[in-house]
């Protein structure tokens, strides 16, 4: 028993752990990023505010979304997060399904959200787009949205921090316990049998 208590505390340390330096990690990225969006390994990590993606982007859900380089091709069925034509602060997460070729190059991207019943009115230029959508963490939209503010903060920062400084001294004091009965252990003096 006392062996699964110790894996399951193990295990409660090593995801509160994850949670505190994952969120202190987006907080971090996200104040010092110019755009304000929070990245890891350059990847920027957005929360998904509409269902026009929905079902394969549903509102709630995280996504991953490369920065776009010049080498990146965009082709149809890709998944791109591109600035609107006319509020650039505004990000729309939508699949390409379709490519305005000018000469025989890429021109602009026909875009539409996969639960929307007609395309974007403005084909987006490659100047517009932010990068290509590679994962999705279901649900993350909404903890990293709730991360911004400060009751966040408090719960995901804040909280998991103190859990972990009290399940440490819980454990120092448990090592400091058994010390204790170990000792009063070896100087209990042995019974000693007498016969008269």
């Amino acid at each position: 028993m006392k062996i699964l208590l110790r894996i399951l505390s193990g295990a409660v340390t090593a995801v509160l752990a994850v949670v505190l330096a994952g969120t202190v990690l987006l907080v971090l990225t996200e104040r010092r990023a110019p755009d304000r969006m929070p990245s890891f390994l350059d990847y920027k990590v957005l929360s998904v505010l509409s269902g026009s993606m929905e079902p394969a982007i549903k509102t709630g859900d995280a996504i991953i979304v490369e920065p776009l380089k010049p080498e990146h091709v965009i082709a149809e069925g890709d998944v791109i997060t591109f600035r609107a034509p006319d509020a650039p602060d505004m990000l729309i997460t939508h699949r390409v399904i379709g490519i305005v070729l000018v000469n025989g190059e890429p021109a602009a991207y026909v875009t539409k959200g996969d639960n929307n019943d007609a395309p974007d009115l403005t084909p987006v230029q490659r100047s517009q787009i932010v990068g290509i959508q590679r994962w999705r963490v279901p649900f993350y939209g909404y903890l990293s949205e709730f991360m911004r503010t400060k009751t966040g903060v408090i719960s995901l920062v804040i909280v998991p921090g103190a859990l972990l400084i009290a399940m440490e001294i819980r454990k120092i004091f448990q090592v400091v316990m058994e010390e204790e009965k170990a000792k009063k252990a070896e100087e209990k003096p042995a019974d000693v049998q007498t016969h008269s």
